[in-house]
């Protein structure tokens, strides 16, 4: 316990050093707003993201209501195992026992180990595989891309239309593991929705129609490495071998759905805050947040600007909304690919219905009615609270 929290307190300190800068950014960013006739930044950050506010919150709030009780339960149960790892009791727990610092993604719990599935195969051959399944070539996307790690190289991983004329490429830092696998597949997705947009639309409106609809799919991509039709399917593995996969990695990806939209809820609520006043008690607001919807306690006598150690507070600002919109999104697509082609992997059907339903329309309506005409009715978050229950 004691190296971890010095560990913690470490992954903090930035925060001290930027907070008042950060605070001056928000500032800045709040004059230049209000030159142009919005209340604050946050403001006018959504509503040049096409989100209205309202409603913005008004999801949210309906969101942290469904996934509640699911939340609880799963962090009861991780509070368990925590503690018992650490020879602690539950109520001693504090937010360096868990490992990731924002309490973000869920920590480990048990299962198998991922990363040997993945040893013995490039995993360019592997997507190649899962998007032939959906009748999506991506083999000429691969051939433009940089794949693989060199020194000074970006360790990032990302997907770039350069022309929106059809020169899709990515860039990744490909290894033989679990991430990797899922990174590609992931960067794959959104480079198909990108191939795959018709190509005679004027060229402001040849794109997709929004971040969030974009995350979406390869969120819906990335994740399929672990389910059992493509494990055996795609990789080749065994009925039982599957099964037992399969049933470890759903309870790990219905724990990360539920933390992640917890944290997010913190994020959107934290910089609405920032935005609202930016000389507020910021320090303990953050704690505020935390405690409500991430249910961990705040270290007795801790008083320091830890929201300044997020990176996007600084530098990404009013973002993290399209993170959680792009997660109901694939969740809403996945429940109609399951109506009107039995699934995913290994369905032509699927990757037909995502070139006519999604891709192909590009931007030609904004992404609430780009959703609802793809999908038969407007963004609906019980799909999400169900696949996390």
């Amino acid at each position: 316990s004691a190296e971890v929290q010095v560990a913690w307190e470490a992954s903090k300190r930035v925060g001290a050093q930027v907070a008042e800068t950060v605070r001056q950014l928000a500032r800045l960013r709040n004059a230049a707003a209000r030159r142009q006739g919005f209340r604050d930044h946050f403001q006018r950050s959504l509503t040049l993201d096409e989100l209205d506010e309202n409603r913005l919150m008004e999801l949210f709030s309906r969101l942290e209501s469904d996934t509640r009780s699911a939340f609880t339960r799963l962090k009861a149960e991780i509070d368990s195992d925590r503690a018992a790892w650490f020879g602690v009791a539950e109520s001693a727990l504090m937010p360096w026992h868990y490992p990731d610092r924002f309490f973000q993604e869920a920590p480990p719990m048990g299962g198998v180990d991922m990363d040997s599935l993945f040893g013995e195969v490039d995993p360019t051959e592997l997507a190649q595989r899962t998007y032939d399944g959906l009748g999506l070539e991506v083999r000429d996307i691969l051939a433009r891309s940089d794949l693989y790690a060199r020194p000074g190289k970006n360790q990032h991983a990302f997907s770039l239309h350069l022309d929106r004329e059809g020169d899709v490429r990515t860039l990744n830092n490909l290894e033989r593991d679990l991430n990797w696998n899922n990174t590609l597949h992931h960067e794959l997705g959104h480079a198909v929705y990108d191939k795959y947009l018709d190509p005679s639309l004027p060229w402001m409106l040849r794109m997709p129609s929004h971040t969030l609809t974009t995350e979406a799919v390869a969120i819906l991509m990335g994740g399929v490495t672990l389910q059992r039709p493509w494990l055996t399917g795609v990789l080749g593995l065994g009925g039982s071998q599957a099964d037992r996969i399969a049933q470890s990695a759903g309870r790990r990806a219905r724990a990360d759905g539920l933390i992640f939209t917890r944290w997010c809820l913190v994020m959107t609520l934290f910089e609405k805050a920032l935005y609202h006043n930016p000389e507020g008690d910021l320090d303990g607001l953050w704690w505020d947040l935390v405690e409500r919807y991430q249910l961990l306690r705040r270290p007795a006598g801790h008083n320091a600007p830890d929201w300044a150690a997020k990176y996007h507070v600084a530098l990404a600002p009013v973002y993290y909304q399209n993170y959680e919109l792009g997660h109901l999104v694939a969740d809403q697509i996945d429940h109609c690919l399951k109506q009107e082609a039995g699934g995913l992997v290994g369905r032509k059907a699927a990757g037909q219905w995502l070139k006519d339903r999604i891709f192909l329309p590009g931007a030609t309506h904004d992404w609430e009615a780009h959703v609802a005409s793809a999908t038969g009715e407007p963004l609906n978050p019980a799909y999400f609270a169900r696949a996390h229950a």
